[in-house]
């Protein structure tokens, strides 16, 4: 029998499995909807420079709990739709190391050989730690062993030393969040008032995570008060922004994002919101008004952040379908037409 997809050899092999998006960030994907995407039946929806960022995880459905994870980067046609040559020469090497036995303990050498392949990348230390936490948390596992330091740091800051905290605890404090009412209102509380470098791993771990509403409203009214100052600071205002990312749409983040948009955006905002909070720009006016924005202030980054943004499929018919807005700013019209004629 061939065997053309990486669900039906995972499905041969006997194995259960599970799915995550690590591009722009971590996100799970279904079984069926991943399926959908292998048959060309849709679009992958979280493209990231042409191509998918998977973290594949999978375990045998009998007698054995231990679970293995491939990280797998595979190309993706200008449409979105997958690459089958390049999924069928991944599988292919896997057979060659693997065998039908995908639970088979590999060699150093094999798995040299396995990350030798144009279709495996390691993910960044902080994807590395929402992975293993969102993971865990999923299947039942208990958190890590850095877990319950970082809640005792929490809860009396002052006599903890921060620099002996583990990220892969921080991880797994942010990823309890949506669930643990009184973990989350205890960071709420405590969030803003901690050492810069805790408060940026907190930061960093919440954008992979969906976080319980007060926190996100939290967040998003420190940004207010940000704006306040005399010289705001951007970075910090993107990250707090970015913070939200791994939360649902809401009317209150959606009205944040117009308002910087209004204030002469700048390019760690604009960036935050191409990399993290795409899901927001699906509302046309902010979409529009970023576009506009990018071509009036940012115009060394539009051809980039153009072709990411059209990319996506939640965003490309409505780029496409106002390229020719009679609406659009000179500025605008002027970026999209460098596009088309190579320049800007």
């Amino acid at each position: 029998m061939q065997i053309d997809t990486l669900s039906e050899f995972l499905a041969q092999a006997g194995t259960e499995f599970r799915l995550y998006d690590l591009g722009r960030r971590l996100q799970p994907l279904s079984n069926d909807d991943f399926a959908a995407i292998e048959a060309n039946h849709r679009p992958y929806p979280w493209p990231l420079q042409h191509h998918a960022w998977l973290a594949v995880c999978y375990w045998q459905t009998q007698g054995q709990t231990q679970p293995y994870v491939w990280f797998l980067k595979l190309p993706l046609d200008e449409r979105g739709l997958f690459n089958n040559g390049a999924v069928k020469h991944f599988l292919a090497a896997l057979v060659e190391q693997l065998g039908q036995d995908v639970s088979a303990e590999l060699s150093d050498e094999q798995q040299q050989r396995l990350a030798q392949t144009p279709f495996t990348f390691q993910p960044s230390p902080d994807k590395l730690a929402a992975f293993h936490a969102r993971l865990g948390l999923s299947l039942g596992l208990p958190p890590s062993t850095f877990f319950n330091s970082v809640c005792d740091y929490l809860h009396n800051p002052q006599q903890q030393d921060w620099q002996q905290l583990g990220l892969q605890g921080i991880a797994d404090l942010s990823a309890r969040l949506h669930q643990d009412t009184p973990l989350s209102q205890l960071l709420t509380t405590q969030l803003l008032t901690l050492p810069p470098p805790v408060q940026d791993a907190l930061l960093n771990q919440c954008e992979h995570q969906p976080l319980p509403e007060p926190l996100k409203l939290h967040l998003l009214h420190a940004i207010s008060g940000e704006l306040e100052h005399q010289m705001p600071n951007q970075e910090r205002i993107a990250q707090l922004l970015r913070a939200t990312a791994g939360s649902s749409q809401c009317a209150e983040r959606q009205q944040k994002i117009a308002t910087l948009l209004a204030l002469n955006p700048s390019q760690p905002v604009m960036l935050s919101l191409a990399a993290r909070l795409w899901q927001d720009l699906t509302e046309e006016t902010l979409l529009i008004t970023y576009l506009e924005q990018l071509a009036e202030l940012h115009g060394e980054l539009f051809n980039g952040l153009f072709a990411e943004l059209v990319s996506i499929p939640a965003l490309r018919p409505l780029i496409l379908g106002n390229l020719h807005n009679n609406a659009l700013s000179p500025r605008l019209k002027s970026a999209l037409g460098g596009l088309f004629t190579g320049t800007s």
